[in-house]
């Protein structure tokens, strides 16, 4: 009796479908990031991280359905073959804990893009400082929860386990979905200060807030772990995985959509649709911290000069990010999330001494 079978199929199907569209949308964000802004930054290199672990995670869970993972252990019968598909399924949840942890830096390091709130820009440090440390300790201990390694999938291994993993799971699970609902919290502090209309402001934090929905899929994966039969843990586990990564794939998808905003606007309005002069709505990855000088020269006789005008731009914020900006009717300004820059002009004027 071959060992794939029971719940593997269905697992294998759903894993590789959320890849493919991961990487579909992780690839759009390079291109609009790359092509359109001209900027990337930490947040896509943390991204693409996800992405690998995640299609790193979608192999191992693969190769554990290989040796039963999905069935009962009636149904699988060699113990050597049993321990095979749960030695695979530790090595999964490695990269499966460090794809959760990775993707929500990820969305932290977006938005220190946008929020300019110095409190808020060190509470964001902190969750993402913290949820650096529950991940490497959470994907480390789920490869030596016992002594000798080898005994976390093999009960026939003399030693003993020194830790209880699936409390360390559960714990872990709980703080992503935390970190779920504080990143989705933060636009909304951003966006209600600005000056713009009570929908618009709802619609670009809502927007921005997308997050919220890898959170019910981080809520829906621990009520998962909750109540596991020890007995049957390579059937009883297969909700797990798939809501792991799941929650992955959302994680992806929502702080990949406000990034993708320039490419919706390229796509419907053409190549000009992002700086059409009828719209004062201005791409904040063009500016930095840098002065301008325009200057030229001429003469008139003996009174001949030099005229110069220095332009110079105050760029402390250095946000980058064009964000939702509303082009249904590229001859209005209407609404969206602008940068102010403040300008100051000088002239001199140098004439010849008498």
């Amino acid at each position: 009796m071959s060992a794939y079978g029971g719940l593997g199929p269905m697992v294998n199907a759903v894993l590789s479908l959320e890849v493919v569209i991961a990487t579909l949308f992780v690839g759009l964000r390079l291109y609009t990031r790359r092509c359109i802004l001209n900027t990337i930054g930490w947040d896509d290199y943390l991204t693409v991280s996800a992405l690998v672990l995640h299609i790193l995670f979608t192999a191992f869970v693969q190769v554990a359905t290989r040796y039963g993972l999905g069935r009962l252990v009636a149904e699988v019968g060699d113990p050597v073959t049993y321990s095979e598909a749960l030695k695979w399924e530790v090595f999964a949840q490695m990269p499966g804990i460090m794809m959760s942890g990775v993707g929500k830096c990820g969305v932290g390091a977006f938005l220190l893009r946008i929020i300019r709130n110095k409190f808020q820009i060190r509470l964001i440090w902190l969750l993402m400082g913290s949820t650096v440390v529950i991940t490497l300790f959470a994907s480390i201990t789920v490869i030596i929860q016992c002594l000798p390694v080898e005994k976390g999938w093999n009960p026939t291994v003399e030693g003993e386990c020194w830790i209880d993993f699936p409390v360390v799971g559960k714990v872990a699970s709980s703080w992503f979905v935390g970190i779920d609902c504080a990143f989705a919290i933060f636009p909304w502090f951003v966006i209600w200060d600005l000056n713009m209309k009570r929908k618009e402001k709802i619609t670009v934090a809502c927007g921005l807030s997308l997050g919220i929905f890898a959170g019910l899929c981080g809520i829906l994966r621990t009520e998962s772990i909750i109540g596991l039969n020890p007995a049957e843990y390579i059937h009883e586990t297969v909700p797990m995985l798939v809501w792991s990564a799941t929650e992955s794939l959302v994680t992806i998808m929502c702080s990949s959509i406000p990034v993708l905003r320039p490419l919706y606007v390229r796509f419907k309005y053409g190549s000009k649709g992002d700086s059409s002069n009828n719209s004062r709505s201005h791409n904040l990855n063009q500016y930095g911290n840098q002065n301008y000088a325009l200057g030229s020269t001429r003469g008139i006789g003996q009174q001949s000069g030099t005229s110069r005008t220095v332009v110079t731009f105050n760029g402390d914020n250095a946000s980058e990010e064009a964000i939702l900006r509303d082009m249904n009717d590229q001859n209005n300004d209407t609404g969206g999330i602008k940068r102010t820059d403040e300008i100051s002009v000088s002239y001199e004027t140098h004439g010849k001494p008498n």
